[in-house]
């Protein structure tokens, strides 16, 4: 703890001893240490304290009378005057009254008041003569030497001036115990207010200074109070050209007045300044509706996206980057379309989402699509497998852990994915597969915003958005007791229902095309064509494994095509037995309506088109589509 005598710095100027011993008794009894000037006169006085600011700081100075007044004149530093009383004046007047008959006080008129009225009462005469300043001292010894006094009665500077008239001087003497202390007090009153001021504003000086903004303040005039130095780097301005400058003159583009007459923040502007284009925040001073100023800071648009860049590289070695977004998502289908619309609804707001779909339905794509549309796009964005990792390692991967919390865990502990998720999103897909036990901790989580480390007993508060999915029905394992009521819905606040692909046939040609594209370029073939049938048939199965499955599928086309072309030979070579195994294949009827429907969408409803997709006439078709009731 700081030792009370290092922190404060008081000079105490004594104009005679007993004053400067009673003020070492006051300080002793405070535990304050003070520096005491004794017995020097003014100009003495003077130099001393000069001296002593040149090596320290002065907080204030106790002093009295005309030596309180030329201390005030001569530094920039509080100066507390000690009382004095109308007692201390006439024990000054008592020692002298035996041995004259007219007696001269001189003084300040809050100091000697209408002392000349107590001459009655004394039985001698009294002439005071009250000064205004201290340069008024030797004219008021004058006059009283004109006035014939015996002797006088002021401060020390009265007295030595009345010496040089040959006049007694007696001094007012001022060291009861309770002025002294009464001094004391209100220095380090004023100590401790002006330490305050100089600590906030050197916290301001840091925070304008070492703040990686540029930061400008105007007066009610226009007038630049304050330009640090980031604000002269950005624009290339020296801060001391451009203070107490019109801001209109140094930054025309900034139109910081034009914000004191709106009396309205201005916020994410981007100007030119200079040719660089600046983001520009700007808002006014005001007290009692009253705008005294405004203020704006602004950082260089290129550095803001460069350090942008940096946090993406390093949330990026991390693995903690969404890379997909919206326009990832394949797809012209009407239910496609409008899910997409509605996922961009919900990226806007930070409430839990759940998402459901069968294996290979692209949740996470949509996940980190909703991420990249959101407010949180910058943060980081981190993707748990819940079913990849095993019960043991789970919770603590979640909740991270401290040092010591169990056998193997790292010595200096590890924040959890929730923790490394703040300011951003986690994802947790297979959310079915988490034990009850951790379900209850991630329930604390999502009502509290909360996480405690494995092992540690302090809360740690984090900000995130969950989003959850997975291809289980959650309602049945709740009835099963195998999954929490009150945790399913608070991660279902927001659903979104992914269709599988046999719902959306009318997008396989999209995909193949698009594998094709991918798997062409990765393997260095080159694919010129696509038989029509190929793409038919690929549109009749019905996909358990859904766009994954098709991808897979495309590649092993693209890799087995011969010629640039892939025919339906080669299909059905890939195919083989995972048609009748692992695809589900629809029967002869459910084909047959399914390929009729297919050839319709891919020739946009042209029969002709799709009779000769089909190699069928038109006839044929026609038929057809009337014995499976198709319009």
């Amino acid at each position: 703890m700081q030792n009370i005598d290092d922190y404060y710095n008081i000079l105490f100027i004594s104009t005679y001893e007993e004053m400067a011993k009673r003020a070492e008794l006051v300080s002793k009894d405070l535990g304050i240490e003070v520096d005491i000037i004794r017995g020097l006169n003014l100009s003495n006085s003077v130099q001393a304290v000069r001296k002593r600011i040149q090596n320290r700081v002065v907080d204030a100075i106790i002093t009295r009378g005309g030596t309180a007044l030329k201390m005030k004149e001569e530094f920039n530093i509080p100066v507390i005057e000690i009382e004095v009383t109308i007692l201390d004046i006439l024990k000054a007047i008592g020692k002298v009254k035996k041995h004259v008959k007219r007696i001269g006080v001189i003084g300040f008129p809050n100091i000697i008041g209408n002392i000349s009225s107590l001459s009655e009462f004394l039985d001698i005469e009294i002439i005071e003569i009250q000064i205004n300043s201290i340069q008024e001292s030797t004219e008021a010894v004058r006059k009283a030497s004109q006035l014939q006094v015996d002797a006088i009665v002021g401060d020390r500077i009265a007295v030595e001036t009345a010496a040089e008239f040959g006049i007694y001087g007696e001094l007012i003497v001022t060291d009861s115990y309770e002025c002294i202390a009464k001094s004391f007090y209100k220095a380090i009153e004023i100590a401790n207010m002006r330490k305050n001021q100089l600590a906030k504003a050197e916290e301001l000086r840091l925070i304008t200074e070492l703040t990686q903004s540029g930061i400008i303040a105007i007066d009610k005039d226009g007038m630049i109070t304050l330009f640090n130095a980031k604000a002269g780097r950005i624009l290339n301005i020296k801060p001391e050209l451009a203070l107490n400058e019109p801001v209109d003159k140094i930054i025309p583009g900034f139109n910081l007045t034009r914000t004191l007459v709106r009396k309205q923040n201005e916020f994410d502007e981007i100007v030119n300044v200079n040719d660089k284009y600046i983001v520009l925040h700007k808002a006014p001073i005001l007290i009692n509706e009253v705008a005294l100023g405004a203020v704006a800071t602004f950082d260089n648009l290129e550095q803001i996206q460069l350090i942008e860049k940096k946090a993406r590289k390093k949330l990026s070695e991390k693995g903690h980057v969404a890379k997909f977004t919206f326009d990832s998502i394949l797809g012209n289908s009407k239910i496609m379309k409008d899910i997409k619309e509605r996922a961009k609804k919900y990226s806007l707001v930070d409430s839990a989402i759940l998402i459901h779909g069968e294996t290979g339905t692209g949740k996470e794509v949509f996940a980190q699509s909703i991420h990249n549309h959101s407010l949180r796009r910058n943060g980081p964005f981190v993707a748990v497998n819940c079913a990849a990792l095993p019960y043991s390692l789970l919770e603590s991967e979640l909740f991270g852990y401290v040092k010591g919390a169990f056998t193997g865990a790292k010595e200096e502990g590890k924040a959890g994915l929730f923790e490394q998720a703040h300011k951003g999103t986690i994802f947790l897909d297979e959310i079915a597969e988490i034990p009850l036990d951790v379900q209850a901790r991630l329930l604390r989580v999502l009502q509290e915003g909360q996480v405690q480390r494995i092992g540690d007993d302090r809360i740690i508060n984090i900000d995130i958005r969950i989003i959850s999915a997975t291809n289980k029905n959650l309602a049945d394992l709740i009835k099963l007791n195998k999954f929490r009521e009150d945790l399913y819905y608070r991660l279902n606040v927001l659903n979104i229902n992914l269709p599988s692909l046999r719902e959306r046939i009318e997008d396989i040609p999209i995909f193949i095309d698009h594998f094709i594209t991918l798997k062409s370029k990765e393997h260095k073939k080159i694919i010129t064509k696509v038989d029509d049938i190929v793409i038919l048939k690929l549109s009749t199965y019905s996909w358990p494994g859904n766009v994954r499955q098709l991808e897979n599928i495309v590649e092993r086309l693209v890799v087995e095509s011969s010629n640039g072309v892939i025919s339906i030979n080669d299909l059905n070579n890939v195919l083989g037995d995972e048609v009748t195994e692992n695809m589900s294949v629809l029967n002869i009827d459910e084909i047959t309506k399914k390929t009729i429907e297919t050839a319709l969408k891919l020739s946009n409803n042209n029969k002709t088109l799709a009779a000769k997709t089909l190699g069928i006439d038109r006839t044929t078709l026609w038929r057809m589509m009337k014995r499976y009731n198709m319009s």
